[in-house]
């Protein structure tokens, strides 16, 4: 189902059918960007029409695996003209860490986060697997021109665990990640990097045994910010706005396990994360802000909510 809302008012729903689509434990439809069309203006919502991509799992409990579809969507007739784009080539049998955060890039193309399955960490630094990667492709489904790994040439970066935040901000990429029982991070993503797991991370396994005995290793990158305890973080914006003047040139970060949303920002002495909203108790889950510099959260779970956060 997706649901068009104008102002704090939701205006239609429409069916959303997906090839194959598989939503057991975390998987679901994980993401949707638009890549053309929808002007913002609310006098013209009821005509809104425009072009997406949807990151969604497909397939069975013994054989799953993350999927993009390109579609059209118009406010007055739904969602039309599904077409496959991608598809991550390695298949599972876990219903967990299917990443599957969509980001466009200024120079043509687009990135998608893949997770590492969970039973299946190793893969993430296998070159050859697409599992614990972030791949690049086009919109026709081929791999970005000058891939980083002539071998493997959809993967864009390698060594990630399960991230579900992807942004682009001040000509970098940043991205972050779920790691266990701790070894959350924010990092700064460069075509061919390596970012460690499960080789290199503070994270340790749910059961309390340790993962791995380094926290850093030759030739793969340190993150940002690592948040040990963790905060299980689920989505992240770029705040340029100057509505709430002390955010502006911030990340936004929502938690699950912390159930706070945080501005991250970058400090003489590195990078920080103050938690500034933690009045909601519960579970967030996405974070989006709009052109008027207002903040709109998503909860989690079957009875979520979204809240508009507004300067005074």
């Amino acid at each position: 189902m997706i649901t068009l809302v104008t102002g704090e008012k939701m205006q239609k729903q429409f069916s959303l059918s997906l090839p194959e689509l598989y939503s057991e434990g975390q998987g679901g439809v994980l993401d949707i960007l638009v890549i053309s069309g929808f002007n913002e203006s609310p006098s013209v919502q009821q005509s809104a029409s425009g072009q997406l991509l949807i990151s969604y799992s497909k397939g069975t409990a013994v054989d799953n695996r993350l999927a993009v579809v390109s579609a059209k969507f118009s406010a007055r007739e739904g969602i039309s003209d599904l077409k496959p784009v991608f598809e991550v080539s390695d298949g599972k049998d876990t219903p967990v860490h299917y990443g599957g955060k969509l980001l466009s890039l200024p120079e043509g193309g687009y990135l998608v986060t893949t997770g590492d399955g969970f039973d299946y960490r190793e893969q993430a630094q296998v070159i050859s697997s697409q599992l614990g990667k972030i791949v690049g492709f086009t919109l026709d489904g081929q791999p970005l021109p000058k891939p980083a790994f002539t071998e493997a040439p959809y993967v864009y970066s390698l060594g990630h665990r399960n991230p579900q935040g992807l942004v682009q901000w001040n000509g970098n990429i940043y991205q972050h990640e779920h790691g266990p029982d701790g070894g959350d991070e924010l990092n700064l993503i460069v075509n061919g990097n390596n970012y460690g797991w499960p080789v290199a991370t503070k994270g340790r396994d749910y059961s309390g045994a340790r993962i791995s005995p380094f926290t850093q290793y030759k030739g793969m990158q340190n993150p940002l910010i690592d948040w040990t305890p963790s905060i299980a973080p689920s989505s992240m914006a770029v705040y340029q706005h100057t509505a709430f003047a002390s955010l502006e040139n911030t990340l936004l970060v929502t938690s699950l396990k912390a159930q706070q949303l945080f501005a991250v920002y970058e400090t003489d002495s590195g990078w920080e994360a103050t938690p500034i909203i933690d009045q909601l108790k519960t579970r967030l889950r996405d974070v989006e802000v709009d052109e008027q510099g207002n903040i709109w959260v998503l909860t989690d779970g079957e009875e979520a909510k979204i809240f508009k956060i507004s300067a005074m």
